[in-house]
């Protein structure tokens, strides 16, 4: 399955494509060519062992704020995630109301992952959507309680069209 994910790191906003197979991973930053990775968690919270391309390294992963604090080979990232939360953006560069998920993209619905009752937490994958034949996990934003599903497997949705509905916990 494939996952697609904005990044701002010093203001630059940057897609990165992640194609997961049964026996491989890739990642592709904007146009670049993917790169091989192999990543393993070392069993201590936010520390990743990563083999790109053959070349072993280490990654640490923290919180900073809504960001996250990447360092890699004693480089360190700011990593901003667009789209997330309030500044999501959906037709028009308009952002999601609170209490309420868009599609991102013209596409059909090949899996919904929550009914109305469900409890959904920040970051939750909700949809897939496949388009381009490429599957893209739709995610909630804040945590809270589903009150209403629009998506339906099998059905084409259209960029901006109303997905899930939910009562947000506490923003």
């Amino acid at each position: 399955m494939a996952t697609r994910h904005r990044f701002q790191v010093d203001g630059q906003t940057y897609t990165v494509m992640v194609e997961e197979s049964a026996d491989r991973i890739t990642v592709a930053v904007d146009d670049a060519a993917p790169v091989e990775v192999d990543v393993t968690t070392s069993g201590v919270p936010g520390i990743f062992s990563m083999i790109r391309d053959g070349v072993p390294s280490r990654a640490y992963v923290t919180r900073d704020g809504r960001a996250l604090r990447v360092v890699v080979d004693g480089r360190t990232f700011i990593l901003g995630a667009v789209g997330a939360g309030r500044e999501r953006g959906v037709t028009g560069g308009a952002a999601d109301p609170l209490g309420k998920i868009t599609a991102p993209l013209a596409g059909v619905t090949v899996e919904v992952r929550v009914a109305v009752g469900d409890r959904i937490e920040p970051r939750q994958p909700v949809v897939v959507i496949e388009a381009m034949k490429m599957q893209n996990e739709v995610q909630a934003p804040h945590g809270g309680l589903v009150t209403a599903v629009h998506a339906q497997q099998g059905v084409r949705v259209e960029k901006g069209a109303l997905l899930v509905e939910y009562t947000p916990d506490e923003v």
